[in-house]
């Protein structure tokens, strides 16, 4: 069990510092108490990803396993959770962003281990995206660096 099932790469927004994997039918868009202080505050059908960085572009991969992964050596881990799927797909979202149209299939609906890392982020990635604001100004048109930090996101049943 080295190899996840399948995996799929999605691009969203971070919006806040909030980005969610969420079930394709059933969650709640509110987000629970904590978010921003926990990183991986979980509701019904969605879990919320803190980053630390305020908007910008980011990647998630969202990868199906098995069974329980092994644990990485890289990167950050934020945590592990379970989150419940009543569809058997999840998507990666931006917080206030519409509907994702990609999706990844699970095994069947039920509840799954969700296990986040981080790769990047924090001071050097805050301190380059500040000097990107310093420059050019901070707002919905500004063009973020797409670099500044990614996410693998590891399911099983």
């Amino acid at each position: 069990m080295t190899e996840p099932l399948r995996a799929q790469s999605f691009m969203t927004r971070v919006e806040h510092s909030i980005f969610m994997l969420r079930d394709m039918e059933s969650y709640d868009s509110e987000p629970p108490e904590g978010v921003g202080i926990a990183y991986l505050p979980v509701a019904r059908g969605a879990v919320y990803v803190a980053s630390t960085i305020q908007d910008h572009e980011t990647e998630a991969v969202v990868q199906v396993w098995p069974g329980v992964p092994p644990m990485r050596k890289e990167g950050e881990l934020l945590g592990q959770v379970a989150l419940s799927s009543v569809s058997g797909r999840v998507s990666v979202h931006a917080l206030m962003g519409g509907p994702e149209r990609k999706s990844v299939e699970l095994d069947g609906a039920g509840l799954y281990g969700v296990r986040v890392y981080r790769f990047g982020g924090g001071p050097a990635a805050q301190a380059r995206r500040a000097a990107v604001v310093e420059r050019i100004g901070d707002g919905e048109d500004v063009e973020m660096p797409t670099d500044l930090e990614s996410y693998v996101i590891e399911m099983w049943r």
